[in-house]
């Protein structure tokens, strides 16, 4: 499972610079190249490219999620949280340790398994492979 996820990061950092780069919602400078690629149990997936500036918050819409990033004064490390992107009322995401939020410590690719919140406990939607790449 760890070569797979190798795979993936090395698929997505080589496709990326190939997308299309959205910046909406944003302003200013671009700061951080940011690409996502969420991998679903079915064996679906969505992928997003976009910038981060230098405002503290950024996020951007991979497939029906909203993913957002908020960087430490430290640099590139981050804090992640997925959403819906629509008013739904998919009780989304929460992180293996069943968290909102996770910490990433560097702007290194980074892997994290995503899982819907239910009454009963919580069911695997899949994997969001995550990297930046710095344009300073």
């Amino acid at each position: 499972m760890r070569r797979l996820s190798s795979l993936i990061l090395s698929a997505l950092l080589l496709a990326a610079p190939a997308s299309p780069v959205e910046a909406i919602g944003q302003s200013g400078e671009p700061r951080f190249l940011v690409k996502a690629f969420l991998l679903k149990t079915d064996k679906t997936f969505d992928h997003a490219t976009g910038w981060c500036g230098h405002d503290s918050v950024c996020s951007l819409t991979v497939g029906d999620y909203k993913v957002g990033l908020r960087f430490f004064l430290s640099g590139s490390s981050y804090r992640l949280r997925v959403a819906p992107s629509w008013d739904g009322a998919d009780p989304c995401c929460v992180f293996k340790d069943g968290s909102d939020e996770t910490s990433v410590p560097n702007g290194q690719p980074h892997d994290v398994e995503l899982y819907y919140r239910k009454a009963s406990g919580r069911q695997e939607l899949g994997t969001l492979y995550i990297a930046l790449e710095s344009l300073e």
